[in-house]
Formats: C-alpha cells, structure tokens, sequence
C-alpha cells in the first residue's frame, strides 16, 4: 500500500502515459535522411529517447550534427506527432481514479510543451491532469532540480508528498535530483526492469494497471 502522505503524483509522458515511440521514430528517420545519414530503427531510437531530444540527437546523428538535426526535428514533428499514437492500457482509468481520491496529478516531461499539450489534447487527457509541464518554455530539462521544484512550485505540492512515474533513469535521477518522497517505474517504455533497478527507484511494475495497485493501492 503507498503512503497515505502522497498528495501529487508526476507522470512521465512517453513510455509511460502514452505510446508515441511510432511518430518519434518515423521523424528521426526522416531527418536522417534528410541529413544524408542512415536511417535508424524503431528499437535504436526507443533506446536512445528519456533525455530530451538535444541528448537523443547526439546519439543517434553524432554530437557534430546534432544541432541541424535538433532543428530538423524539432520543424518536421508536428507534422507527425499522431502518428501510431495510443494511450497505454489503465493510463485513463489510473488518472481519472487518483483525480476522484483529491489526489494531484501533471504530465512532466521533456518532450515539447506544446507538442505535449497537443497529444494529451487529442487524447483527451489533458482534462484528467492538473498540470501540463514540458520543455522549451524554460531553460531546463530532468533530471535538473530547477525544473522539478519549477513543477512542484506550480502545482502548490509539498516534495515530501509527491511521487514522481517514469519509464527511464531520466525519471528516477529527476525524483532523486529534486527531493521528491518516491518514484516509481514501468517498464512499458524504454528500459527493463533489469536495467532500471540498479538505479534505485522504490518500485518497477509491468504496466500502468500493476502500479496502481502495487504503488497507488487503486482497484
């Protein structure tokens, strides 16, 4: 059973409350190629996506290219941010069930605010968060403190009673980096279970329905 202290709940976007690795992946092989570079598999990217895409750039089109390919990116994703997308099973009922128990919830992600805001919008989950924080409105991306008590700040929440659900060491670091209460994984995303242990959050679960039960103690 969680404690009965945790009062906000911070969910990681990609990999964890919805599916978009599709859409991601179909825009980094086009810029790709548009570059003249190979193009890259759906596994090479879910790989190398969490840190935000000035990180996954450099790793997938070297640090050398990486600011054209950043641009590139960042011009061509909105023409195909829907692509494939889908919500993971239990993501609605999870939210929709911590709203009805007066527990907080936000999207906090390093995926583009505005590009962040559109998915939830056409996925209709933006009206079962309390708060929507992306990147590129601030200077900051997680794990960066600032950019948890930015989020904290906003949301009026206590770090003490604010758990922090990911799918990456990005999100656990974030959790750690920030001071909040606990964080908890899934490993629907980009990492196993074997992979994200050695980094020390307080629990990993298959999918969105075990941590609800397992983490959130919710039906």
């Amino acid at each position: 059973m969680p404690s009965p202290q945790t009062e906000t709940v911070l969910f990681d976007l990609d990999g964890t409350l919805v599916d978009n690795f599709e859409a991601i992946h179909r825009c980094y092989d086009d810029v790709m190629k548009l570059m003249g570079l190979p193009g890259v598999t759906l596994e090479e990217v879910r790989r190398a996506v969490g840190g935000s895409v000035n990180v996954t750039v450099v790793k997938l089109a070297g640090e050398a290219n990486a600011p054209t390919a950043v641009r590139l990116f960042r011009e061509h994703f909105p023409a195909v941010m829907f692509h494939g997308l889908r919500t993971y099973p239990g993501c609605r009922e999870i939210l929709a069930e911590l709203r009805g128990r007066g527990i907080r919830t936000a999207v906090y992600t390093n995926k583009d605010d505005a590009c962040s805001r559109a998915i939830l919008a056409k996925l209709g989950l933006d009206a079962l968060v309390d708060g929507i924080f992306g990147t590129n409105v601030h200077p900051w991306r997680k794990p960066q403190p600032e950019f948890t008590r930015f989020v904290v700040d906003r949301m009026g929440a206590d770090p003490a009673r604010t758990m922090m659900v990911g799918d990456s060491p990005f999100d656990i670091a974030t959790a750690r980096n920030g001071g909040l209460a606990r964080v908890h994984c899934v490993t629907t995303g980009s990492h196993t279970a074997e992979e994200l242990r050695p980094h020390g959050p307080d629990g990993v679960h298959p999918d969105l329905p075990a941590l609800g039960r397992e983490a959130l103690g919710l039906g």
